[in-house]
């Protein structure tokens, strides 16, 4: 109990004069507790849908997958309610289970490694080769290299790739890179800005133009786009989704103020809503398919620090 004690009092004394912290603590305590009354059940699992290749664009919103992707090249479109509104929320409903789950799982993100526990028929973690310290992120390249790599060893696993993408930090504009450390000395990111722990709190204090945000998000996710087109010229059902999405000053229900970010626990629509895009090839049968770092470290680099 003193322990908790302390830990509050120091979190208040470093944080007091941020708005933005108020707001998310705010949001954990208050809303999300009354939410998760509501909607404890809510969102899809995406083991109980059909697919054979699952493509996680991390933190993709809805609405900026429709704006950036073309969805009429999709066979078929729609917005599904995400179990979670930030990854390891989301891993935990999806995969967290004593039961043995028969699929391949290829992560480029270091969170998925932290959380998940369920025995996945295989787990590949690229990002510990992929990162890269001097945008301080893993580029989508190496991912999908391992997922075909990963494809070809296990043909008729099914297969989940998870990309870090759209996910800040975001390549294509270092001028908006923010990042928190936390003392550690081994992962650096070049021309760090300082105050503020992550591109979303930077927008809230008034740091950055949210338009010239939106925009480096949405360059973003066009890497990925590109970078994800070798996986979808496949047999059969290829869907592309998101874990959760991201807030940009849209109001929280209950409580008179603005949201950016995505903190645990919280229902709105910019963080539940994604996009699960269908591609139905070949069935599986029909024909032949085409053919070290440490966690800690790494996570506290992308902005997941404890």
């Amino acid at each position: 109990m003193l322990g908790k004690l302390r830990y509050a009092i120091d979190e208040i004394a470093a944080n007091y004069d941020r708005q933005t912290w108020w707001q998310n603590r705010a949001a954990n305590r208050v809303v999300g507790p009354i939410q998760s009354r509501f909607h404890k059940n809510d969102g899809i699992r995406v083991l109980d849908r059909e697919w054979d290749t699952l493509l996680v664009l991390d933190a993709c919103r809805a609405d900026l997958f429709e704006e950036i992707a073309d969805t009429d090249t999709y066979d078929s479109y729609e917005r599904v309610y995400s179990a979670g509104s930030a990854t390891h929320e989301w891993t935990k409903a999806n995969f967290r289970s004593p039961a043995k789950t028969d699929c391949v799982y290829v992560t480029g993100n270091p969170v998925v490694s932290r959380q998940v526990e369920t025995a996945f028929h295989c787990f590949l973690e690229p990002w510990r080769e992929s990162f890269d310290s001097e945008i301080g992120t893993v580029p989508p390249e190496g991912v999908t290299e391992a997922a075909l790599e990963a494809r070809e060893q296990f043909p008729e696993k099914r297969l989940i790739v998870h990309y870090l993408q759209p996910h800040y930090p975001f390549i294509g504009a270092p001028n908006l890179r923010y990042a928190a450390f936390n003392g550690t000395e081994e992962v650096t990111t070049e021309d760090v800005k300082q105050g503020a722990t992550d591109i979303w709190e930077a927008v809230g204090l008034g740091y950055e133009d949210a338009d010239e945000v939106w925009e480096a998000y949405g360059n973003n996710l066009q890497r990925v786009l590109d970078t994800i087109e070798p996986l979808l010229n496949h047999d059969g059902r290829t869907v592309v989704t998101s874990d959760h999405g991201n807030n940009l000053g849209e109001r929280m229900p209950l409580l008179p103020m603005r949201l950016y970010g995505h903190p645990t626990g919280i229902h709105h629509p910019a963080l539940r809503e994604v996009p699960w895009a269908v591609i139905d090839g070949e069935s599986v049968g029909d024909g032949d398919r085409q053919m070290t770092v440490d966690v800690e470290e790494q996570l506290r680099s992308l902005g997941y620090a404890d």
